[in-house]
């Protein structure tokens, strides 16, 4: 799976899809149709530049211009708009533009608890061994890491963070597990990279990079149940420095109370 995602979010695939097969029912693995792949190459690289925030929330989505880009009609790519809907990534309503879905802070938040509490499943359900090319890809990402300590970069930062999800999604044996996890994890990451630049950047750098050098380890050994309770510890642990965050954004903008 993991082989897959990269080959289409580097756009080495490309076109249209079946608009009779609703992609939210395809086994990702099992993506046999040219249109089938194609169709989800497209929906993986829009997702990938919501996540990165090149479509910031509340951006109107030209859906003409996408279609020329993709070299497609309008209907497979309402198609694919429909899907990014569907997982909450886009909002589409009838008579009016669509756009970016804004960050609804309340619900990403319920979103991201399920998500480290599913975290701790992937050890448990038919986890797989993990391929060189997983570990491969963990110790890239530790490498890039280690860079932007004096370089600032938050698309980067979140382009690691994708990199290393899709790591961890190729040990989920558990096809239910694995669309649910990933769907939560592209639903609510892009709150995190939101809010990057008002962080203490240098202390996410050293966090980010610790959590992958020990997902990586355990996986190294064939830790399946420790990747699971230090990916959910991670998760866990960016919710309790975003909600820090939002505390003190919320007491700057209150308004001092009058003296009696």
């Amino acid at each position: 799976m993991a082989e897959y995602l990269r080959s289409a979010l580097s756009g080495k695939v490309g076109g249209v899809a079946d608009p009779e097969v609703p992609p939210s029912t395809l086994e990702r693995e099992a993506l046999t149709t040219p249109s089938q792949r194609r169709f989800q190459a497209i929906y993986l690289t829009l997702r990938e530049r919501i996540t990165l925030l090149q479509y910031k929330p509340g951006t109107p989505i030209d859906i003409d211009a996408l279609a020329e880009e993709f070299r497609v009609s309008r209907t497979p790519m309402r198609s694919v708009l429909q899907q990014l809907a569907y997982h909450g990534l886009v909002i589409s309503r009838h008579g009016v533009r669509t756009s970016v879905s804004t960050l609804d802070f309340d619900k990403l938040r319920e979103a991201q608890l399920f998500r480290s509490q599913l975290a701790e499943l992937i050890g448990e359900l038919t986890p797989r061994t993990p391929e060189d090319a997983a570990i491969e890809a963990m110790h890239a990402a530790e490498a890039r890491c280690s860079s932007l300590m004096d370089n600032p970069d938050p698309r980067s930062f979140a382009s690691i963070d994708i990199q290393v999800h899709e790591a961890v999604c190729s040990l989920i044996g558990n096809l239910p597990l694995l669309q649910t996890y990933d769907d939560l994890y592209f639903r609510t990451a892009r709150m995190w990279f939101y809010f990057l630049p008002r962080l203490d950047w240098p202390n996410e750098v050293q966090i980010f990079q610790r959590d992958i050098e020990a997902r990586r380890q355990a996986m190294e050994i064939g830790d399946i149940k420790a990747v699971g309770f230090i990916t959910r510890n991670a998760v866990s642990s960016v919710l309790i420095r975003l909600d820090s965050l939002f505390r003190q954004i919320e007491a700057a903008e209150e308004p001092e109370t009058p003296p009696l």
